[in-house]
Order: C-alpha cells, then structure tokens, then sequence
C-alpha cells in the first residue's frame, strides 16, 4: 500500500488521535481504497475503513480533519481524483455523526510568537472518572498533502471538568496557565494576556470576555 497524503484527527473526541491515509498512488494502473485507523485509547490502531465507510476507492491525495459544521466533532475532508488522465472526481467530506464526548477548541494568537501559534503546545488536565489525566496538542496544520485549522481541536472524552489548561509559548518560553474552562466550547488565548475568551462561532463572531488565572 502507498500514501500519497495523510492527516490525523480525533474522530470520536477521546483524547486520542486517529489518522486516515489517501492511498494515490501515482501510477494509473494501480487503484487501492484509502485507509481509516482508530486509535484504540493510545493501546493499538483499529483498521476500521469499512466499518466507518471510509474506504472511498478512487485516488486520495490531501487530507484534512475540520469542523465544518461547527458542532464540535471533526469531518474528514479528502481531495480525490487522478485515476486517469484528466479524471478530477469531485472532493469527499465524510460528515462526523458525534459520540457523545467532549470537547473544546483553542484558538492560540502569538504576539511576540508568530501570530499563528505555530509551535506552541497546549497541555490540558481533565478529570475523567474520579482520575486526572493530561492530553498534550501541539500547534501545526498537519499532514501531508491537506492541512487542519490552525484551531487546534481537542477531544475531552468523558471529562467531568477541565482542571487547568496551560499553554506553552516557546519563543518566549512562557508557560500561561488557565483555569476555570468549560467544557465544549471555542476559547481564543492572545499571548501575554491572563484573560481569554470564549468565542461565539455565529455570523458576527461576537465573543465574550472570561477571567482566567
């Protein structure tokens, strides 16, 4: 099997990352469905390209995992076509049901770093049946051939609460800390502020101002 362009996502929002390969490979004789892998909490990697629908036979090239729906959960977005010459078969958007867990979106914005974040980490402490565990994310558009959004996007899994998120800025080497965040939200941290914001993803983009520590 060849990947001609791959990116990772969590599909059911666990706190653990799940990849999807586009199987393109370059020449036309040779025609491969692309492959779905489920992240089986951070034991193994469960092939479930046909169990999910996912196994679109045609030739996949960028990848990309977004919410484009804005509800919380991450659609996977493949870039399709190239079978034979002159095929351009049209885009594929595998739309994301929901698995009930949760969820939060951090939109990171440098000030004496890049404006984008680019490098920045983001470590969050849940808590999750009586016990505190950390998921770790760091800022990049992802994988090869397709690129996620720079908001990063965060499964939570069956977290009763955020007990703190701190983010890591490694220009400055600053590690600011918040607590206080709810679950299954949008936030926006601004670099060297102690407030962020809760960020309201409707039309007008209106946001509202939470104190953080």
């Amino acid at each position: 099997m060849f990947a001609m362009g791959g990116n990772y996502g969590d599909l059911d929002n666990d706190g653990f990352l799940d990849f999807y390969l586009g199987t393109g490979y370059p020449d036309y004789e040779a025609l491969m469905p692309n492959v779905m892998y489920h992240n089986r909490a951070g034991k193994k990697f469960e092939d479930v390209t046909f169990a999910g629908g996912f196994g679109h036979l045609q030739k996949g090239h960028g990848i990309a995992f977004a919410d484009i729906d804005l509800d919380g959960d991450q659609e996977v977005i493949a870039q399709m076509g190239g079978f034979y010459a002159g095929d351009k078969f049209h885009d594929v958007i595998f739309d994301n049901p929901g698995f009930g867990n949760h969820w939060i979106k951090v939109q990171l914005i440098g000030t004496q770093s890049n404006r984008s974040a680019i490098g920045a980490r983001i470590h969050i402490v849940i808590k999750e049946n009586g016990k505190q565990c950390s998921i770790y994310k760091y800022v990049n558009s992802g994988g090869s051939f397709g690129a996620n959004p720079l908001r990063q996007s965060i499964g939570l899994g069956k977290a009763s609460k955020i007990v703190k998120l701190e983010v890591y800025w490694p220009t400055t080497d600053i590690t600011q800390t918040f607590d206080s965040v709810p679950l299954d939200c949008v936030i926006e941290i601004t670099e060297g502020l102690q407030n962020f914001k809760i960020l309201d993803l409707t039309p007008d983009e209106s946001s509202e101002v939470v104190t953080g520590s």
